[in-house]
């Protein structure tokens, strides 16, 4: 039977069910058959109340000798988040990051078939050694139209990150991923996520100075 996808779930507490979803991944390789929402929370850092309420979000789970068990929980998630689906992906930028993310394995084993790769660079595309099919970025609106492409990476300088994702959008885009050093904006209601790598390193150089002592303090 079907699973009813959540639509009004807290981002934070969407966040923390991926967290969970991720662990109890982990666990069954493990071979662990249950487990609580204390001992969640100690792994990931949340607290055990915060844990019950964000799976009773997605409705009745059962419990198993006092927690969860791990599979059946797993599975409830993947349902209900809608982690079940497979989406036809796509990156744009074959540098160094674009090319990582092109051959990660573990897009594909969670249901992200990266069936397309682009770049401006006509003679890198013929260096690249990849299963993924490749096109020249002038394609990319033709290329998303005609294979059903949903969701974009982009890994492009910040000079071209909004032409890129116009292109991605005009081809049908649902949504976009975006690596470059430079916010883009979204229409016809495509969803964008925004990754600084740069900004989240100065945010937890920030957050680590909070803890450390003056350097005056420093015996």
């Amino acid at each position: 039977m079907a699973h009813q996808i959540k639509t009004k779930i807290p981002n934070p507490s969407l966040t923390r069910l991926l967290a969970i979803y991720h662990l109890l991944e982990q666990l069954e390789r493990e071979n662990v058959k249950s487990v609580s929402s204390s001992e969640l929370g100690k792994i990931l850092g949340f607290k055990p109340d915060s844990i019950r309420k964000d799976v009773s979000y997605l409705g009745e789970v059962g419990n198993f000798g006092g927690g969860y068990e791990v599979l059946k929980l797993k599975d409830h998630i993947c349902g209900n988040l809608g982690l079940d689906r497979k989406r036809r992906t796509c990156v744009v930028g074959l540098g160094r990051l674009g090319t990582a993310i092109l051959n990660y394995d573990d897009l594909n084993e969670n249901g992200f078939s990266v069936i397309a790769g682009f770049d401006s660079n006509i003679n890198k595309l013929e260096t690249i050694t990849t299963p993924v099919e490749l096109f020249p970025a002038h394609e990319i609106t033709e290329v998303v139209k005609k294979k059903g492409i949903e969701i974009g990476l982009i890994a492009v300088p910040a000079r071209a990150a909004q032409e890129t994702a116009d292109r991605l959008i005009d081809g049908g885009i649902r949504g976009i991923i975006n690596f470059s050093p430079v916010a883009i904006k979204a229409k016809n209601n495509v969803m964008i996520r925004n990754l600084d790598l740069l900004g989240e390193c100065m945010i937890l150089s920030t957050l680590l100075a909070f803890r450390e002592k003056p350097a005056d303090q420093v015996v």
